[in-house]
Formats: structure tokens, C-alpha cells, sequence
């Protein structure tokens, strides 16, 4: 399987806390248990996958908030 870029993986976060947060807030309204606990995991799931992947595809380092096109330790570029 083809490693995910670092702006590719904080989509994913992204996309993760979005399904997460509306599945939450839909199910908490509605008063439905099982979509209210499906959508915590799913933010769980989404933070878990940004702190396993969101790493600098050279050094390997975590990299927090970082956006920028290049690593805070290494100083190479992230994206080609």
C-alpha cells in the first residue's frame, strides 16, 4: 500500500471528524444511542490515524500542527 502524503492524511483526518461530528450530532438529537457512539468512535478513530500517519515521509517524525511544504526537523519538502 502506497504511504499517504502529509496533506493527504490531514484530509483524511479532516474528512474523519466531519463524518464523525454530523453521525454524533445526528444521533445525540435524535436521541439514538448507537449513532451517538458511532460518531465518538469515529473522532477517536480520526485522532488515532492522525497521530500514527501524520509523519514527515523522510525523517519519519511527527508533525503535530505543521502545514507547511516542508519539515520542521529535516527541512526537506513534504509534497513533490
Amino acid at each position: 500500500m502506497k504511504k499517504l502524503l502529509p496533506p493527504q492524511v490531514r484530509t483524511v483526518v479532516w474528512i474523519l471528524f466531519a463524518v464523525g461530528g454530523i453521525v454524533g450530532m445526528i444521533g445525540a438529537l435524535a436521541e439514538i444511542t448507537l449513532l451517538w457512539v458511532l460518531g465518538v468512535v469515529v473522532l477517536i478513530c480520526g485522532t488515532g490515524y492522525h497521530f500514527l500517519f501524520y509523519r514527515c515521509p523522510h525523517c519519519g517524525k511527527f508533525l503535530d500542527r505543521s502545514t507547511g511544504a516542508f519539515c520542521p526537523y529535516c527541512g526537506k519538502k513534504m509534497v513533490p
